[in-house]
């Protein structure tokens, strides 16, 4: 058998290479872009432009909603479904879709208020129920019930919560939708990291991160309230690199809130997630918690968070 001439095997491989590139790039503009686009979303730290701010409200229409978010300059909102009773339609939500508003949707069994609820039991049940809703709507994040650790909202043990989180986790897995814990508190978590004799409510919060280890969550979920004329940004990120580094996972919060109408407190705060890398953070703005509009106007706390999070 003849030996083909080296120059003349790199020519071959050069062409090779020059038609396989050739190949990819030939189709129509948009075409390219689709395969640009899904290369692109590969991996969510490729796609991370910083912390994505919104606001959680209470006493506004949805209407309302929508147009404080866009004074903010903000497009996550916190919504809320009650599993247990959801008849197949959430007007809000469709709303919030047609506006470009991202929604970080609270998925509780039962309305939780003073009287403390137990955590779903007959799991077949929550299952099908989970999915009804999912069925119709794709938020951007679940979150599976509100501060399952607070006795003022919930009953039983937390091998009950992860029970339900559990399968949870397996219903958003099957649509695709990302989903978080209904959170730790910064303050528990401080407790935690600093060792020691645990208080009850740390004590919970640490049998939910030993959990958070194991489960396939996309997000532990963190809730922070401030008060006074500052707060120690510090502790957002302390707490955030603590919870990366313990439970694997990414962290947002769906709830951080202030008790005064000062500035500096809410730029503490909004730089505390900056730092922190959070990946989602809203605000909330309701009763109990410092208001950032008077109707549909930003008042003074409100502009000084559209100019944080800008």
């Amino acid at each position: 058998m003849k030996t083909l001439p080296l120059l003349l095997i790199v020519c071959c491989i050069v062409t090779t290479f020059s038609c396989k590139k050739e190949a990819v790039t030939t189709g129509t503009i948009s075409e390219v872009t689709e395969v640009a686009s899904m290369n692109s979303i590969t991996s969510d730290e490729l796609t991370a432009t910083g912390t994505q701010f919104g606001a959680g409200f209470d006493n506004l229409s949805t209407d309302q909603k929508i147009t404080v978010l866009k004074k903010l300059g903000a497009n996550y909102v916190r919504a809320r479904v009650i599993v247990s009773t959801f008849d197949g339609h959430v007007g809000s939500l469709e709303k919030f879709s047609k506006n470009g508003i991202y929604v970080i949707l609270n998925l509780n069994w039962e309305k939780t208020g003073n009287t403390p609820k137990p955590f779903p039991q007959d799991m077949a049940t929550y299952r099908k129920k989970l999915g009804d809703v999912f069925d119709k709507y794709k938020p951007e994040a679940a979150v599976i019930e509100n501060e399952p650790t607070n006795q003022i909202y919930y009953k039983g043990p937390m091998s009950d919560y992860i029970t339900e989180l559990k399968n949870a986790i397996d219903v958003c897995k099957q649509y695709g939708v990302k989903v978080a814990d209904g959170c730790v508190h910064v303050a528990t978590v401080k407790d935690i990291m600093h060792g020691g004799s645990l208080a009850d409510a740390a004590s919970r919060a640490k049998q939910l991160l030993d959990a958070y280890k194991t489960l396939d969550l996309d997000y532990v979920n963190v809730h922070a309230p401030g008060s006074g004329d500052s707060y120690p940004s510090q502790d957002l990120v302390d707490v955030a690199n603590y919870i990366r580094n313990y439970t694997g996972k990414q962290v947002i919060s769906n709830e951080f809130k202030l008790y005064t109408n000062s500035t500096t407190l809410l730029s503490d705060m909004v730089q505390g997630m900056k730092q922190g890398n959070y990946i989602i953070a809203l605000l909330r703005s309701a009763s109990g918690a410092t208001r950032l509009n008077d109707g549909t106007d930003l008042n003074v706390l409100g502009q000084a968070y559209a100019d944080a999070i800008k």
